[in-house]
């Protein structure tokens, strides 16, 4: 019997290495957020509506809180189903912040498919907002 031919290939950027810090995605997004903030950090295109970099610290703080009183351990998936809006990043940070992870879902999926991604991750809390809140409770009767 041959042995397993080693195939392995290393490709190298000319470039030099990057440093990874070793922080956690909020942590990197929102470090220099005193630095910047009132300068505009997102603006949803539809709506013109917009936050600032001190906002978006200061949501993602309260959000993550919020998600840890309402019992969100570490490691704990939440499934996001929301279309795209300027909250969706203090969402998923303030998820990530609050030591969970993030999931997102397709808001114009069919509710089978996001239960199946709801049940796929064990996911114990799901965000929506109220266009698609129909959709989303009939999951949890």
């Amino acid at each position: 019997m041959e042995e397993a031919q080693n195939d392995e290939q290393i490709f190298r950027s000319r470039y030099p290495a990057v440093t990874v810090p070793d922080l956690t995605l909020p942590e990197f997004v929102l470090q220099d957020a005193e630095l910047y903030a009132d300068k505009v950090a997102f603006v949803e295109a539809v709506t013109g509506k917009s936050y600032t970099y001190s906002e978006v610290a200061r949501d993602t703080r309260r959000f993550a809180k919020a998600l840890r009183s309402l019992g969100l351990r570490k490691g704990r998936v939440v499934v996001v189903v929301l279309p795209n809006v300027a909250e969706y990043a203090i969402v998923a940070l303030g998820i990530m912040a609050a030591g969970g992870v993030f999931s997102g879902a397709n808001p114009t999926a069919h509710s089978s498919e996001i239960k199946k991604q709801v049940e796929t991750a064990d996911a114990k809390l799901i965000v929506t907002s109220g266009p698609i809140y129909e959709k989303v409770t009939v999951l949890v009767s």
